[in-house]
């Protein structure tokens, strides 16, 4: 039977009843107490207050992109190493788990045998060019000293040379990098304007010039230069007798015709034309004199200008011949390009000349035992706007009849002079299998080149571009060429491929039109400047250059001298 207080009645009692037992009063009573939670009351998350007890713990940086991980992972370092790596940087790496210490402890041993170095003679461990050498150190090498002599003396007369050239041109050994203008700007010159060459991108929309006179003559292409090929390549000619007449713009007597009756009141020459409309392409100096008198504004050169001479490679970035001497310099490579694209406009033509409706205009310079160059001069009109009526004197090489209509075209020749040394295609390699790319190459390194006689060709009128693809015979000389390869292009199509718009050289001349006519009358100095993609534009004196720009542009550019 159940007592009242819920214990059996057979219970052994040694006792009081009321007495607990040992064993009840000495268990513990078990205890747990919540930690304090601090919570925000006036939204989610934590309160603003942070408490005594947290202030010094570390806290690592997180953001919404980090992934969950475990807050201890054994397996971290060894089977997932990267398994919850944090995401972004600046991060701390204290809370992660580094057994440093018992990695350190371990070490591989390697027990296996190295192989032994094979034992060769004093006589095989000379490298081969030194026993080449001791072999040719004897007396018995009569030819050696000889040869040594020879070199020796051949580097002294260059030396020489050298101070000779120092002496007389205080430019001399110059790196190509490090650029001079092409004219000293006096100090007294006051810049006037600066043009940044690219904001010279801007289009003019004109209507199509019209000639106003036709002087000279012109002789028809020979079709037998179409023929050629690398395999089959025709010799270039030199002509020595026959003298090109590069005339200033005022010294021009029919644009001084045309002046006198209000033809025109702006006048200029397609050469010089073609240097301002392409001047974004440019990279080396140059220089033009534009002359504002009575309501007309003339541009013209100076008389020891090189704007008459070619440039080549002027586009590439590399490293150029910085020895004068040298036949691959960049003077005498812009010479020798000059040269061969007059010779090369002469000897593609045959038959006999056809004279325009007025003779040469240059006749009274042309020196005795030398034929005129046969150039047809079209003098060609523009209105630009704003009173701004433009006469250009053009330059054509020649005709081709097709259909009983004569169509007249520009020759130009590319050259090359060393394709090793000039980032070019080898053109008897590349030339008759890829045309295309060799051009290519010619439009990366020669743009500005290029560009000058697309722009020839579209003021001028011409139906053609006739390019000629030029070597030298051998690369160490400079006075023997072969003709390759000769290709027509149409004017319009030779532009697309380089990437010209005519509405862009149009602009871009009639910007620095206007930039002239802006100022007040007198002598100008328009400078490509060489360091920095700008034009400036300088007041100069009228008298600023010794000579007359006129003074010797009757005469012809001369000829390649003979070596000795």
């Amino acid at each position: 039977p159940w007592r009242e207080d819920g214990t059996h009645s057979s219970a052994m009692s040694t006792g009081n009843e009321n007495d607990v037992p040992p064993a009840a009063a000495a268990k513990p009573v078990a205890r747990f107490s919540l930690p304090g939670i601090v919570d925000s009351s006036t939204g989610w998350g934590p309160s603003i207050s942070e408490p005594e007890e947290l202030k010094k713990l570390q806290f690592k940086p997180f953001n919404k992109a980090d992934k969950l991980g475990r807050i201890s992972d054994w397996n971290q370092v060894q089977q997932y190493p990267r398994r919850y790596q944090q995401q972004f940087s600046g991060g701390t790496n204290v809370f992660n788990y580094k057994h440093e210490d018992d990695e350190s402890s371990f070490a591989l041993v390697d027990n296996t045998p190295k192989p032994k170095a094979r034992k060769r003679g004093k006589r095989f461990n000379q490298p081969r060019n030194r026993r080449m050498m001791n072999r040719n150190r004897g007396n018995n090498n009569r030819f050696g000293a000889q040869r040594g002599g020879r070199m020796g003396q051949a580097r002294r007369q260059s030396k020489r040379r050298q101070r000779f050239y120092k002496r007389r041109n205080p430019r001399y050994g110059q790196e190509e990098g490090k650029r001079e203008p092409s004219v000293d700007v006096d100090e007294d010159w006051p810049l006037v304007k600066s043009i940044d060459l690219s904001s010279l991108n801007v289009q003019l929309t004109v209507k199509e010039g019209e000639t106003v006179v036709s002087c000279g003559e012109v002789r028809e292409w020979d079709p037998a230069y179409e023929r050629v090929n690398p395999r089959n390549p025709i010799d270039l000619r030199r002509a020595d007798d026959v003298q090109f007449f590069n005339t200033t713009t005022s010294v021009d007597p029919v644009i001084q015709d045309l002046a006198d009756s209000k033809t025109g009141n702006i006048f200029i020459t397609d050469t010089i034309a073609a240097v301002l409309m392409c001047a974004a392409y440019s990279t080396h100096s140059w220089d033009v004199i534009a002359k504002k008198q009575n309501g007309k504004l003339y541009f013209d050169k100076r008389a020891d200008s090189r704007i008459d001479y070619l440039t080549v490679n002027e586009n590439w970035n590399e490293s150029k011949e910085t020895e004068t001497e040298s036949i691959n310099h960049s003077i005498r490579l812009s010479e020798e390009a000059t040269f061969i694209n007059h010779n090369f406009m002469d000897q593609v033509l045959k038959g006999p000349a056809v004279s325009m409706e007025k003779p040469n205009p240059f006749l009274k310079g042309l020196q005795s035992g030398y034929r005129p160059a046969p150039i047809a001069y079209h003098y060609r009109r523009w209105y630009l706007g704003n009173d701004r009526d433009l006469v250009v004197r053009c330059e054509l090489n020649g005709y081709e009849t097709r259909k009983g209509k004569r169509h007249y075209f520009i020759s130009r020749a590319i050259n090359e002079w060393n394709s090793k040394l000039s980032g070019n295609i080898d053109y008897r390699l590349k030339l008759e299998s890829q045309s295309g790319a060799v051009l290519a190459a010619e439009m990366k390194n020669n743009k500005n080149k290029l560009a000058k006689w697309t722009a020839k060709a579209l003021i001028s009128g011409a139906d053609q571009l006739k390019l000629g693809y030029v070597t030298r015979a051998q690369a160490r000389s400079n006075l023997s060429h072969h003709i390759l390869l000769t290709q027509p292009y149409k004017a319009k199509d030779f532009a697309t491929l380089m990437s010209i718009k005519p509405l862009a050289l149009f602009g871009a001349l009639s910007k620095i039109i206007q930039a002239i006519l802006d100022q007040p009358d007198g002598t100008y100095l328009i400078i490509r400047d060489p360091m920095e993609s700008v034009l400036n534009i300088h007041s100069i004196p009228e008298d600023a250059f010794d000579r007359d720009a006129g003074e010797d542009d009757e005469g012809d550019i001369g000829v390649i001298p003979e070596e000795s």
